[in-house]
């Protein structure tokens, strides 16, 4: 039997050439993200990516080992992704997420929708002293619906629920939504969320009457806009229920030192079983970190969506 030390060491040189190989895979993966550059060919090949996986399982010598392979080239194949999302970023081949950035709301002439859960921060918000600025009209808004605007420059139109909100901002009955953030039955943002992502809504900013999350309350527009100076975004995306798809998924933004602030999911069918997730992200959609994970999910996550770019 070998010394301990002895098989430490042999382990040792094994390691050294997993390492070396490694990085010559990488290389030829910047000749790969080249190709697909000067090509247009996307980066993430789901079928290519299969056969390849069952092909270096097949290779092992056991069960236990094929098992080992399979999760091992599913990890290099992940990060080979990543290196070429980040290459196709360098080269300008991010595709343009149709925000519009602006310096300020303009809330003259305007009215928005809320819920009595947060009616009396929306007066609160729109009574404060905010600029006037560079906020297109809302397409088809119908005057006189406005209700009670207190001191503010903003009327507000009192509804039932978020649905109800939903609508009269779909109809261009009023202009935003000022409604809370966390479900105050369930205590969750996923139902909320869900309905902005639903109707194709953006979050334009964030509003807190308290450090409590129940005090939270979000802005909303049809309009793709983002504030400057906004550090924070929220996405959405849909995942199969299958072993690893989540994690897979995530670690675009473990790969580009990202901040998760908030996840939640939502059963969006039962059979198959499906998810849409939703997260709270540290960052500004002009950030080289943000742009390769986006590209990355985008990609490889069914339904991406960016919900808001906001402060």
């Amino acid at each position: 039997m070998k010394d301990l030390q002895e098989i430490r060491k042999d382990i040792d040189a094994i390691d050294r050439q997993i390492v070396e190989l490694y990085e010559e895979r990488m290389e030829l993966t910047t000749q790969v993200a080249d190709y697909k550059i000067s090509t247009g060919k996307q980066v993430f090949d789901a079928e290519r990516e299969v056969s390849k996986l069952n092909t270096v399982a097949q290779m092992a010598h056991s069960d236990f080992t094929s098992h080992g392979v399979r999760e091992l080239f599913e990890h290099i194949m992940s990060m080979s992704r990543k290196k070429q999302y980040q290459l196709l970023t360098e080269h300008g081949k991010f595709a343009p997420t149709g925000f519009v950035e602006v310096s300020e709301l303009d809330f003259s002439h305007a009215a928005a929708a809320c819920i009595e859960a947060s009616q009396a921060a929306a007066k609160s918000y729109f009574s404060s002293e905010r600029k006037t600025g560079m906020l297109p009209e809302t397409k088809d808004m119908k005057p006189g619906k406005s209700a009670d605007s207190g001191e503010g420059l903003c009327g507000l139109l009192l509804c039932e629920d978020w649905r109800e909100a939903c609508e009269t901002l779909k109809k261009g009955e009023v202009n935003y939504l000022f409604l809370p953030v966390q479900d105050p039955k369930s205590g969750y943002v996923s139902s909320n969320y869900n309905l902005v992502a639903e109707y194709g809504f953006y979050i334009l900013e964030e509003y807190r009457t308290s450090p409590e999350p129940k005090d939270r309350y979000a802005l909303i527009s049809r309009d793709k806009l983002s504030l400057s100076g906004a550090d924070k975004i929220t996405i959405c995306f849909e995942a199969p229920d299958v072993c690893g798809s989540l994690y897979h998924l995530m670690s675009h933004l473990t790969y580009n030192n990202l901040n998760m602030n908030r996840i939640e999911s939502i059963v969006i069918s039962r059979e198959p079983l499906d998810y849409r997730f939703f997260m709270d992200l540290s960052g500004n959609l002009n950030d080289s970190a943000i742009k390769n994970a986006i590209l990355g999910l985008g990609g490889e996550a069914r339904n991406f969506k960016i919900l808001g770019n906001y402060r």
